[in-house]
């Protein structure tokens, strides 16, 4: 999650544990704190593919955050100026405020690796956004409060309690959603296929659903409010097999379906200059013709493919931001007068043959063009 998110809800539990010994101090500390497993996004690990996949991890494990918790712990409670707020309080002060930070983590798409050492690879819940202000604020207003206004631990507990609830409820509508389209799935007879729901950015009302299908991915937007709630699937190009295969026989390839599952899309990039370029391009995260997260991992020798330093690439059309979001909104409101998916972000990979039901009232979308493939 974002840095303000974390920082706040580190303000309040960090208020909630020492606020009765350090007052509003409690409050600043717990931000700062809570901010400190995030610094592994300032390590170099060599190359595009090792920094994307190794963020969120050593220093997100559950298991070295209660080791450096109880060793800090001890460290203070010897200390002149802090041993008076004693061992048993220090530690719970920075357990909570540590797991909780990749807890939230955990709850996005990303993937978090708090089971590390063990080779158990990411995990995610994909039930919030990275950023939603309906989560924060609660918090937020509570750490401001407590800050500024007045010391009070009620105010605390209920901004926790109002952002709890709320990402409780990411969890159960996730799980509805899922529940919901299964028989649709099973009609198409995708339901044994890798799947992926989560939420659209900044809210929980609109839900993106991603199945995998061989050499395509289907995706399609879900709303709480359909009725009936059928997702009307857009047909995308993943990456025919031989792609695919020369990728994932790369040790690139390897690291980013680990981190990735089999939520990747695999092309050819052909630069001004230079020979082909392979790309692998992580489809959980963004959307098609959004996508963030790209990277050139091999390139073209006398027909093999030739493993070279990754590097990151992306589909970010930021002129057209806003007119997703747009469209993401009217999807929620209206969405039989939505755009398509295809329409918002004009990918070249859109597969229009046959036209895609992206429309609740089966209207077909206007063939794509445009290509987002960016070398």
């Amino acid at each position: 999650m974002d840095p303000i998110t974390h920082a706040s809800l580190g303000a309040v539990i960090g208020g909630l544990t020492l606020g009765s010994r350090l007052g509003r101090k409690a409050v600043v500390l717990g931000a700062g704190v809570a901010l400190l497993p995030d610094l592994d996004a300032f390590i170099a690990y060599g190359d595009a593919v090792s920094e994307f996949i190794h963020h969120r991890g050593f220093t997100h494990s559950w298991l070295v955050q209660l080791l450096v918790a109880t060793g800090v712990a001890g460290l203070l409670a010897k200390v002149p100026a802090t041993r008076e707020i004693g061992f048993g309080r220090w530690w719970l002060f920075f357990v909570l405020i540590w797991t909780t930070h990749s807890l939230n983590d955990l709850l996005t798409t990303y993937g978090t690796q708090v089971l590390w050492p063990l080779p158990v690879g990411p995990l995610s819940a994909g039930s919030i956004f990275v950023i939603d202000p309906f989560y924060t604020l609660p918090l937020l207003v509570a750490a401001i409060g407590a800050l500024f206004y007045r010391f009070a631990p009620r105010l605390l507990v209920a901004g926790l309690v109002l952002s709890t609830v709320y990402a409780g409820s990411g969890l159960a509508l996730k799980a509805w959603i899922d529940y919901r389209i299964q028989p649709v799935l099973a009609a198409m007879e995708l339901e044994d296929q890798p799947r992926l729901v989560q939420p659209t950015p900044f809210n929980l009302l609109l839900w993106r659903v991603t199945v995998i299908n061989g050499d395509e991915f289907l995706d399609a937007w879900v709303g709480i409010f359909d009725d009936p709630i059928r997702p009307d699937f857009e047909r995308f190009e993943r990456g025919d097999r031989a792609l695919r295969e020369a990728a994932l026989a790369l040790d690139d390839g390897q690291r980013l379906q680990w981190f990735s599952g089999d939520f990747l899309r695999f092309h050819r990039a052909t630069p001004d200059e230079g020979p082909d370029r392979l790309v692998v391009t992580d489809i959980r995260l963004g959307a098609p013709g959004f996508f963030p997260f790209g990277f050139e991992i091999a390139q073209e020798r006398n027909g093999d493919w030739e493993p070279i330093p990754s590097r990151a690439i992306g589909e970010l059309p930021r002129r057209d931001s806003l007119d997703a979001l747009s469209g993401m909104l009217q999807r929620i409101i209206d969405p039989e007068g939505a755009p398509c998916i295809m329409d918002l972000g004009n990918p070249a990979y859109a597969i229009t043959e046959p036209p895609p039901r992206c429309r609740m009232d089966g209207r077909t979308s206007p063939p794509a063009g445009g290509a987002h493939d960016m070398p």
